[in-house]
């Protein structure tokens, strides 16, 4: 067996092991009732919508989801609809994903730096925080990015354009503002290989399909009731062109949101991941700084701080620039001018390699969701009885049963065609409600205690409670609307 081959069997057996890992760890939050209404039970409606000949309807808000997130990807995961029930395939596909990434970026930078290199910016990626928070948060079409990603890159270091243009142009079809992280492997491919015609087509492509998408496609299935945009980044405008041209014009009102010590935290961890390396690179930092800054700009307090899975595609751009960096690397010339023993020379010549393979491991000791991390929340981890309990609680509940649920149960009756997230009530007829189960602030600050106190009023009455689990079931009309808040009624605007 020759030693490129050896080398990739040894990569392929690790990210084997850690899809395993991945996909246990998701699929445990997912059974203790730790999963999501927002995001993996909305995109599990989306999904069983969409195989249903509904595509892209859900019933989370009062517009199609493709006005709210253009993800053109999720039409791809219908078919597993027709072959089997639940958001579970979804989350193995994830785990999947995100490890597999670790071959394409394997062979890209082993041809460039060498196996050391290579296997240092490997591990380095598979115990990254970006990865692993995206894994402990649900299930998104973002994490296919880094396979992508890592493919264009293999395909730059081997002269593959064909390669080049269709996995990065690939990632457009992910999400909406994916069109950043293809111009950065466009600047990547022009600044750091030399392929500037090549990256002058992906770039175009990549800006005429966000401007489409943006400026048409989304308004089109938006309407004029909603918008997304003024939500998240209504101080700066209330479409792409105002945010802008506001940051452009208004720049210190984009100073005075970054200005902030969480916001700037999670930047730092974009850098850290990678040993800091991308720094060592300044031609090829304007993209990542592009990508790190725009999510930052939001008002949205888990994006605009990188957590969840927000962290994830800012940290593939990250890792592609340390590939980069790698290959560039020359430390003894970086040194030349330091007129010391040449013991401490070499020593700081390996600096760069040594925070690689150290700070990495460090953040995932310390802050990594999942385990052994010392920041690991072990119950999210555990299904126990409580959990069984809330499995014969969504049994009770009739298929195609309209649905208001506590945020963890919404995954797991998401496949029908309403179901709503409590305190949203509506026209439901059944709503289960844990008081030991986590409940977004979001939600408590949209009123959930009122519209559970006022569920009477709406007409419900309580057929089961059992371990803090109550299962209520409408059976009357209304007894005084003026009387129930009305979000519980309307829900979101």
């Amino acid at each position: 067996m020759s030693i490129l081959r050896f080398g990739l069997l040894r990569v392929t057996v690790l990210a084997v092991l850690f899809a395993a890992y991945f996909i246990t760890c998701s699929l445990l939050i997912h059974r203790s009732y730790h999963s999501n209404g927002w995001d993996l039970g909305l995109f599990d409606q989306v999904i069983w919508n969409t195989a249903h000949g509904r595509t892209f309807q859900y019933s989370f808000r009062d517009i199609s989801y493709a006005g709210d997130h253009w993800q053109p990807v999720l039409i791809a995961f219908a078919p597993l609809k027709w072959l089997v029930g639940g958001p579970e395939p979804l989350l193995i596909i994830q785990g999947i994903a995100l490890a597999g990434a670790a071959v394409p970026l394997y062979l890209a930078v082993k041809r460039m730096a060498g196996v050391g290199g290579a296997w240092l910016l490997v591990l380095a990626f598979l115990l990254s925080l970006g990865v692993h928070r995206s894994v402990a948060f649900d299930f998104h079409p973002e994490s296919l990015a880094p396979v992508l990603a890592f493919t264009a890159l293999w395909s730059l270091v081997n002269s593959r354009r064909a390669v080049f243009t269709v996995s990065a142009t690939a990632i457009l079809l992910l999400k909406e503002d994916a069109v950043f992280l293809v111009l950065a492997l466009a600047w990547i491919s022009a600044f750091g290989f030399g392929r500037k015609r090549q990256a002058a087509l992906v770039a175009s492509i990549a800006m005429i399909y966000g401007a489409v998408v943006t400026l048409f496609v989304m308004p089109h299935f938006r309407g004029s009731d909603l918008n997304p945009l003024r939500e998240r980044y209504g101080y700066l405008g209330d479409s792409i062109p105002q945010i802008a041209s506001s940051t452009i014009t208004h720049p210190w009102l984009v100073v005075e949101h970054l200005a902030d010590g969480p916001k700037l935290g999670g930047a730092l961890l974009v850098v850290l991941a990678t040993g800091l390396l991308p720094l060592t690179v300044p031609r090829l930092l304007p993209p990542l700084v592009l990508i790190v800054a725009l999510p930052m700009l939001s008002l949205d307090s888990g994006q605009n701080t990188l957590q969840l899975h927000y962290l994830l595609v800012p940290s593939v751009a990250s890792f592609a620039i340390a590939a980069v960096a790698l290959r560039d690397r020359n430390w003894e010339r970086w040194t030349s001018r330091v007129q010391r023993a040449r013991q401490l020379k070499r020593l700081w010549a390996a600096a760069p390699l040594v925070a690689l393979a150290v700070l990495p491991l460090a953040l995932f000791a310390l802050v990594s969701p999942l385990p052994p991390s010392l920041a690991t929340e072990y119950d999210r981890f555990d299904v126990d009885t409580h959990a069984r309990l809330a499995d014969q609680f969504v049994s009770d509940i009739p298929s195609g049963a309209i649905v208001s649920a506590q945020s963890p149960f919404v995954p797991h009756l998401a496949e029908r065609t309403r179901i709503y997230q409590f305190p949203r009530v509506i026209n439901a007829q059944f709503v289960l409600l844990d008081k030991y189960g986590p409940i977004p602030k979001e939600d408590l600050d949209a009123g959930y205690d009122a519209c559970q106190k006022a569920l009477p009023l709406l007409g419900f009455d309580m057929i089961r409670e059992d371990g803090g689990i109550a299962l209520w079931r409408k059976v009357r009309q209304p007894a005084s609307v003026s009387a129930v808040p009305s979000y519980c009624s309307d829900g979101p605007p």
